[in-house]
């Protein structure tokens, strides 16, 4: 585990423990990792990045490639600090999500990643859904993924044989999910959090 991450998250109010929430995935769990709590402060994203680009600096890396909406600024600060350290342009570009769930590379930046060596970049890994959607997007546009790495993998399972390439993360934390029928916490009586997560939408889906 990077304990600077896992400390950066903790100042910015990113990681809410003992609690109650619902992912975008539908799963519960009781620790909410808030990415969006990191994003206003640009000295801690811009470390992040950091982390990312000083990971990867040995990688040959020539696009980085992240999943709108989060994964834009991280694989912008990636790409300026990998270019910082190579003194030459790393360029930066993200995939959207498509109608029926995807992922693509939209905007005309797939030219960009045609028959090059990517990273791609997450912020947070819950099933690896996302992540897997991206890399796939990456190799319908010709480029060629060395590596996949997260700023935190909450899924233990998570590994390289769940991507079909070599996964990293910055951080681990690991916290048990549950579907809403075998979920411990509501049976334990402990509301939902309505604040963060999709847990507002899962409540109004059961009305």
């Amino acid at each position: 585990m990077d304990n600077e991450v896992i400390e950066i998250l903790t100042r910015v109010g990113g990681i809410l423990p003992n609690s109650h929430f619902v992912g975008t995935s539908g799963l519960h769990f009781d620790t909410y990792v808030n990415k969006d709590c990191l994003y206003p402060h640009t000295k801690e994203t811009s470390r992040i990045g950091r982390i990312f680009a000083d990971k990867f600096k040995d990688a040959d890396i020539q696009v980085v490639v992240g999943p709108a909406l989060g994964g834009i600024i991280i694989s912008q600060w990636t790409a300026y600090y990998l270019s910082e350290i190579h003194k030459m342009e790393i360029l930066g570009v993200f995939t959207e999500k498509t109608p029926e769930g995807g992922q693509k590379i939209t905007r005309g930046y797939d030219k960009y990643v045609k028959n090059k060596k990517v990273l791609v970049v997450e912020d947070i890994v819950t099933t690896g859904g996302s992540m897997a959607k991206t890399v796939k997007a990456v190799q319908d546009a010709g480029g060629n993924v060395v590596a996949a790495c997260a700023m935190i993998n909450k899924y233990e399972n998570m590994g390289s044989e769940v991507l079909g390439v070599p996964f990293f993360a910055l951080a681990d934390l690991f916290v048990p999910t549950y579907g809403s029928e075998q979920c411990p916490i509501c049976k334990a009586g402990i509301p939902i959090d309505t604040t963060v997560g999709h847990g507002k939408k899962f409540l109004e889906s059961q009305i």
